[in-house]
């Protein structure tokens, strides 16, 4: 049974898998507030600003933040860097218990919350250079009942995998054709009509941070790292062929 007490912690939680990202600010699985942020921006130039005001709103309201989550990969590098990095720097500051979760399945948490009909879903997102990252997630699996144990995260994480172009298309071609899709538009470009509108990640981020939070995961700000999956461009071109 997660406690009783999680429900009244108000958290931010905080996405920013792709070029620009969301956060939400939830009570338990209530959300107090939500917001995409500017895609034209960098996402450097629009985050912090938005967290302030968030984090000052909700304290002059007598609602102070009392726990930050973050997703923590895989997804752009310089989003989750700039992500991570706030979150642990608010994290250190603030001296907020802190919780990290996987970005697919937060991507997945926020379909199935908006999509209430929808039992499985495919989560697909750009990986650049012809890459995607995708992880098959289920809704009893994800999002339990929230009285049932919470799901273990290296059980969650350990479903994502990163595909190239033609191994992608192959895993595509071998899903069923009733499947759901959730994530970025241009690898999904070819099941489009079963793709399911993007609200706000962060929610789902902050669903399942509640989780962890309930079965005490939290991390070490300090320690804390993106989980890029991947080598970079950069380290690429470095590694000897």
């Amino acid at each position: 049974m997660i406690s009783a007490a999680i429900y009244e912690m108000v958290h931010l939680a905080i996405e920013t898998t792709g070029r620009a990202g969301s956060i939400a600010v939830m009570r338990g699985q209530r959300v107090l507030s939500k917001l995409n942020l500017d895609a034209t921006l960098r996402t450097a130039a629009s985050l912090a600003p938005r967290i302030d005001e968030a984090v000052e709103h909700f304290r002059a309201k007598g609602t102070p933040i009392v726990m930050i989550s973050v997703a923590d990969g895989p997804g752009s590098f310089t989003g989750l860097r700039i992500g991570v990095t706030t979150a642990k720097t608010l994290s250190y500051a603030l001296r907020l218990p802190l919780v990290a979760v996987d970005s697919l399945s937060s991507i997945a948490a926020a379909a199935f919350v908006t999509n209430p009909e929808v039992a499985k879903l495919c989560v697909g997102i750009d990986a650049y250079r012809g890459q995607v990252y995708s992880g098959l997630f289920r809704r009893s699996e994800l999002l339990p009942d929230a009285a049932s144990p919470p799901s273990a995260s290296d059980q969650v994480s350990a479903n994502i995998a990163v595909f190239d172009r033609a191994q992608w298309l192959n895993h595509l071609e071998s899903l069923p054709a009733d499947l759901h899709f959730a994530g970025d538009a241009k690898p999904l470009a070819s099941r489009s009509a079963k793709v399911l509108a993007r609200d706000c990640d962060a929610v789902g981020t902050g669903l399942l941070a509640l989780r962890a939070a309930a079965a005490m995961k939290f991390v070490d700000p300090l320690s804390l790292v993106p989980r890029y999956l991947k080598v970079s461009a950069a380290e690429e071109n470095w590694l000897p062929n």
